[in-house]
């Protein structure tokens, strides 16, 4: 079945814990430690695979969890990582945040992502050895991970988009330029998935997708169509079918169905609607009045300011100009592109660019909220540290204090504007700012 939305439940690993432990040395009985550290945990990564081509998989199964990193071992030996989850999805798959913002468009094979990362590894208490804390009696818990909804939107890869009223005969065109089969019926609505075809010119091709039939009001989610837009958003050019049977039924019947078609891709997205297309008139074995076709030729080609093409995919009139001009437009298309990416590379290669990690950034960033008498600090970072933190062991919440001390907490807190004598509450810890 032809699945295209999915909602998922993704959860990195959690890190695993590091260790306290000692040995002795023989004779001397000297005391070392030589606890190992966690292992991290895996990373949740969406991947495309060009043999998967819908999410239907995803009905059956929402929740993906990766795998926890082990916890450390004595003789200073750390713990494996936790292996990644890799989780396969059609090529042209659109991942979104719970809140619908695009996080990744994996338009091609192989194209990954990584949706929810693991917990990093917990210290063992080797690694706190100094100077001044020769036998560290306490080690880091490993971190632990939130799980998250995420969304994912197949959206299909197609060079040439069929869009029309349902019955306009797009199935049937499909089929007469490619190798694809889609059921073909006398009624509306025969097509309810989107269908691809590849068109070969040569010893090159495109691929041409046609969508169930749209109809007045689709924008609001009336009919089928409007649920299958999305399938043409990456198309090069659209093909406006029309029914050359309206001609039959007079007073500008066919034009007034090429005005509702792009009414509703306009107030469906209109990046949509600015996208290049081309107009053909269906069925016109059925039109035997030439002059009053050529006229309607000739009223539509005004309206849409381009040449109207005139064919019968049930007796292949028309067909191979069809071709063509779909070939030529995507090969404009894809130049321009080229030339597009070209021109950004040589501008890049002229400036400079740094960047910083948007994980980075985040972790680093410091928030303070004052609820009541208490100040709230939220900080991935710093809620990371708490968390990893023993606070059973008077040890470890000492190294804390002095870690928290080195970083320059209490200045930062103090310059946004949290009083000395206040409470100030990270995660589960809770303590008064003191000098």
């Amino acid at each position: 079945m032809f699945l295209d939305e999915a909602k998922i439940n993704v959860k990195g690993g959690d890190g695993g814990s590091g260790i306290v432990s000692f040995f002795y040395t023989r004779g001397r009985g000297k005391k070392i430690a030589c606890g190992g550290s966690g292992g991290k945990g895996g990373d949740v990564i969406i991947k495309t695979n060009r043999n998967i081509n819908t999410l239907y998989g995803f009905k059956k199964k929402i929740h993906f969890k990766a795998q926890d990193g082990k916890s450390g071992m004595s003789n200073r030996k750390n713990g494996k990582d936790g292996e990644d989850l890799i989780i396969s999805v059609p090529v042209g798959t659109i991942v979104k945040d719970k809140r619908g913002n695009i996080k990744a468009d994996l338009k091609e094979e192989g194209s990954r992502t990584v949706t929810a990362k693991g917990g990093i590894g917990g210290r063992g208490n080797y690694s706190f050895v100094s100077q001044k804390r020769r036998f560290p009696s306490f080690a880091e818990s490993g971190e632990k991970v939130d799980d998250i909804w995420i969304n994912l939107e197949l959206r299909l890869l197609a060079d040439a988009a069929l869009v029309g009223f349902p019955n306009a005969g797009k199935s049937t065109i499909i089929s007469r330029i490619s190798a694809a089969r889609p059921k073909i019926a006398d009624y509306p609505f025969t097509t309810i998935v989107p269908n691809l075809g590849v068109v070969t010119v040569d010893d090159e091709s495109f691929v041409v997708t046609d969508i169930p039939g749209l109809i007045k009001d689709a924008h609001k989610g009336i009919g089928l169509g409007d649920k299958f837009l999305r399938h043409i958003m990456r198309a090069s050019i659209l093909v406006m079918v029309l029914d050359g049977q309206k001609i039959l039924e007079g007073n500008g019947s066919i034009v007034k169905t090429f005005d509702i078609l792009r009414e509703e891709i306009k107030l469906y997205d209109s990046s949509l609607y600015k996208k290049d297309y081309i107009v053909v008139v269906n069925k016109i074995d059925l039109i035997s009045d030439s002059d009053r076709l050529e006229n309607i030729k000739k009223q539509l080609e005004k309206k849409s300011r381009r040449n109207v093409l005139l064919l019968s995919a049930f007796v292949g009139e028309g067909l191979k100009e069809l071709i063509l001009v779909l070939y030529q437009k995507i090969k404009e298309y894809k130049n321009k592109l080229i030339e597009e990416k070209d021109r950004q590379l040589r501008s890049r290669e002229k400036v400079k660019v740094y960047t910083t990690r948007r994980s980075k950034l985040e972790d680093d960033k410091l928030e303070v909220c004052k609820q009541g008498s208490e100040y709230i600090i939220r900080s991935k970072k710093l809620e990371r540290i708490v968390s990893m933190t023993d606070m059973e062991n008077e040890e470890a919440l000492e190294y804390l204090k002095c870690r928290l001390k080195k970083m320059g907490i209490g200045d930062k807190l103090k310059k946004m504007g949290v009083k000395e004598g206040s409470n100030v509450v990270i995660g589960s810890l809770v303590f008064e700012l003191k000098e």
